[in-house]
């Protein structure tokens, strides 16, 4: 656990105070026992960075860190567009003033290119990551919506079809109905994780690989 979570006490802080150290807490032991499990400690599959903290000393916005096998584009020539698979994926959160509220949801933005249906692969919103949950800043705790964002970049949960609540990139929708489905592309993240792993290269070159941990899952979700 990280030392500086032993400084306060979860008795004497109130509202979001008390909520932002419960999040915190719960984030980070999610984390070590990422990092206990992996065979790399050093490039666990999931981990934190904290960028902003309040006056009391609080995290208000992380940088999460996974490490895992996801799309990350398509190929612009050939049709069907193969796709491009990256192994390193860095996604922003904030937590607003008003957070935890019906109004002050956490906003999940990926600083790094992901290509999936539910998160905005282009534009001015490019990164923007739809969770479809309602009230998901009151009721649903940040560490299982860190998870969720796991499931999407494993393709273990989307919803690529042109119905509510709608896919939040409706190119990357058209191409996992149109190209990526039907080739079978969209089901990398579902065999387990050994399959998932990039190739492992000799001990003097292996500073880029990356390792992943998964639960095995027979078919691709649907939010």
């Amino acid at each position: 656990m990280n030392d500086l979570i032993n400084n306060f006490n979860q008795k004497e802080l109130s509202g979001r105070d008390a909520r932002l150290l419960q999040e915190w807490r719960e984030l980070d032991n999610l984390c070590s026992k990422r990092k206990a499990a992996s065979p790399n400690p050093r490039k666990p599959s999931l981990s934190y960075v904290i960028r902003k903290k309040n006056i009391m000393g609080l995290p208000t916005e992380y940088e999460i860190w996974y490490r895992c096998k996801s799309i990350i584009g398509v190929k612009d020539t050939g049709i069907p567009r193969e796709p491009i698979f990256g192994y390193l994926h860095k996604m922003s959160i904030v937590l607003p003033n008003n957070y935890p509220s019906a109004d002050g949801n956490p906003i999940f933005t990926f600083r790094t290119n992901v290509w999936h249906p539910n998160i905005r692969h282009s534009g001015s919103f490019k990164g923007h990551v739809c969770l479809t949950i309602k009230e998901m800043g009151v009721l649903a705790a940040l560490k299982d919506l860190v998870l969720r964002v796991e499931r999407y970049l494993k393709y273990q949960l989307y919803h690529a079809q042109n119905t509510y609540p709608y896919p939040e990139d409706q190119n990357v929708a058209e191409w996992v109905r149109e190209e990526g489905e039907p080739n079978g592309w969209t089901r990398f993240g579902q065999d387990g994780p050994d399959k998932n792993l990039p190739p492992v290269r000799p001990k003097e070159d292996r500073a880029g690989t990356e390792a992943k941990d998964d639960k095995t899952i027979k078919k691709s979700l649907t939010i």
